[in-house]
């Protein structure tokens, strides 16, 4: 029985750690957009986002 809570916690924590990498992926592209240069010469970056 203990083993298979161990492996549940594992489960877990497989699960938040890849939403907290894509969390934080999705953050800094975002934050990246938000700062990008008011004349257009950075958008071929952002083209799923216009």
């Amino acid at each position: 029985m203990d083993f298979l809570i161990f492996v549940f916690q594992l489960f877990i924590a497989a699960i938040v750690i890849v939403l907290i990498y894509q969390t934080l992926k999705y953050t800094h592209t975002m934050w990246r957009f938000k700062n990008r240069k008011k004349d257009g010469s950075e958008d071929k970056d952002f083209k799923y986002f216009d």
